[in-house]
Formats: structure tokens, sequence, C-alpha cells
């Protein structure tokens, strides 16, 4: 097999070809990762399909590379953690990887399987020691042009046995769980810290709220949506 791996994920995903006991640490990474999508964000995601065995499936790439293999030419696209846009499409069918030397389907059933497994990663979570100043006006300014958006508050983490440094973690009180603002956030932290990923998590009123929801929550918030009285 030809296939070369560009990163993590890819090096998962072909140890998990051969090696039964490589899988769970595969599908991990397959819900932890970003994932390059084709479709367009808006007010709600609109994915591209393919026909496989005359069904329809949603293409999603472990990397540009991949995309790249399947679609030479310029197209719509755009790239979000595993996790987030599964649970955002449950009952959807997706192929990974169509065209390349190493792909698979992925039905409903074992996304949705996946999904509501306990998800408990070992974290450290600490308020930074340098202020990310640039970072969180940047995110001001684009909170105070979303009404959605109630609350922020910030937390440095990082996963144990995957980060090498603690990196932004935000936390958002929101009326509604909107992937866009995912991809917005994300866009914003690539021009105010370069090279630094920037998770982003939902603090559902609704609950229930796992230990970091809850942990961000006691910070107090460096952003809060200023009611105005027509």
């Amino acid at each position: 097999m030809s296939f070369e791996p560009e990163n993590r994920l890819e090096k998962a995903m072909l140890l998990a070809a051969s090696q039964e006991s490589a899988r769970p640490e595969f599908y991990r990474l397959l819900l932890e990762s970003e994932l390059t999508v084709l479709g367009e964000l808006g007010e709600s995601m609109s994915l591209e399909t393919v026909a496989n065995g005359g069904r329809q499936f949603h293409p999603v790439f472990t990397s540009e590379k991949r995309l790249r293999q399947f679609v030479p030419q310029p197209m719509p696209s755009f790239r979000m953690q595993g996790r987030v846009l599964f649970a955002s499409t449950r009952g959807a069918s997706f192929v990974l990887n169509p065209g390349a030397e190493l792909g698979k389907t992925l039905e409903p059933e074992e996304i949705a399987y996946l999904l509501d497994q306990p998800h408990q990663p070992s974290f450290v979570v600490a308020q930074p020691k340098v202020f990310p100043t640039k970072l969180v006006k940047a995110l001001c300014v684009l909170f105070t042009s979303r009404s959605l958006i109630k609350a922020a508050h910030l937390a440095y983490i990082a996963q144990e046995g995957v980060d090498k440094i603690a990196h932004p973690l935000i936390g958002l009180e929101a009326e509604s769980d909107v992937p866009r603002l995912i991809h917005e956030i994300q866009a914003v932290a690539a021009e105010a810290l370069p090279g630094t990923p920037v998770d982003v998590v939902y603090l559902s009123p609704d609950g229930p709220l796992n230990p970091l929801q809850n942990h961000l929550l006691s910070i107090a918030p460096f952003y809060k949506r200023t009611l105005t009285l027509n």
C-alpha cells in the first residue's frame, strides 16, 4: 500500500487497517481531530454527496492532501472537529477519504455508537501565565456582532499524552450550538495567535455539564453580552 500518513490520525488509520488493537485509538482520533469536509458553512452546514453502491454519502477527509487527490480543482470546503461534525449531522452517512488508497465508510449506527461512548479524556486545565490579550480582544469584537452568544470564558488546556503545551479553550454560553461559530472563532484565532490551536466547548444551560464545563463556568467571563432596553 502506498498510503503515506500526513498526520497522527492517518497513522492511526493505517495501523487500524491491519491491527484490531489499534482501532480504538483510530476512532478516538477520528472524533478529536479536525477533518476536511466538502461543503459550505452558513447558518447551517451544506455538505456535498457522492454515490457509492447506489447510496449517497458525505465525503470527508483526513487531510487536505486526501481532498486534493479526490477533487483536484478548487471546491468549497471547511475544517471541523470530527465530534462536532458527526454530532451535528446525526443520521447521515459518510465516506472517509474517497478515492484514496485507504478509506472507510461511516454508517449512521457506527457514528452514533462512537458519539454515545463515555468521553472522559484526561486534561490539565489552568489559567495562562501570559494572558492572550490580542486573542481576547479579537473574540470580543466577533462576539459583539453575534447575538446568540451570552458569555465566554477562557482557560488553557492540555490533553495528557497528546498535547506538549497547553492551548486556549473557549467556553461559550450561547443560545444554540451553531457550527459556524466554531469556524469563525478558529478563523479569528488563526489571525491573533498563528499556529496555536484553539478549542471551543458549548456550556448549555440545560445541562448536564461535565467537570470541564463546570470548571469553565466557574471562571469569570472575559465577554458578557450587554442587554439594552428599547
